[in-house]
């Protein structure tokens, strides 16, 4: 299993009045995170979706467990990973940390999706990859 690892500093625009990071924000730091784990693999996403002809990964579920609090000026540590694939989707697990305590525990499920041959406005979804079964551990 490949684990994808970076900190975030807290911004101050991220918080609320309560100087307490507002929670989406924590939302778009997890498909910040996931971009990061495909490409710490060699997965660079304008190339990645012409190299295996698809329109991307959307998400199909996504969930947060709130442990303790961060703020302004924190440094946040983060590791991603995929845990779980299934034949056209990936569940990858978000742990946040600060100094070794556990602030957070997150999951997101995704789906391979190409544009519909009948009509491309709409998605059509499709198997995994090998490839990136194969780099991202699967």
């Amino acid at each position: 299993m490949v684990t994808s690892k970076r900190r975030i500093r807290v911004e101050w625009g991220q918080c609320d009045p309560a100087d307490i990071v507002f929670y989406p924000q924590y939302f778009a730091w997890f498909d910040a995170c996931t971009t990061h784990l495909f490409e710490s693999v060699g997965f660079l996403p304008g190339r990645f979706f012409e190299e295996f002809g698809v329109k991307g990964f959307p998400l199909l579920e996504a969930s947060a467990k709130f442990l303790v609090a961060s703020g302004y000026g924190d440094d946040i540590d983060t590791e991603s990973s995929v845990i779980d694939w299934g034949t056209k989707t990936f569940k990858i697990a978000h742990k946040f940390n600060r100094d070794g305590t556990p602030l957070l525990e997150g999951f997101e499920t995704r789906i391979f999706v190409i544009a519909h041959p009948d009509d491309p406005a709409r998605l059509k979804s499709v198997p995994v990859p090998p490839e990136v079964r194969k780099r991202l551990g699967g």
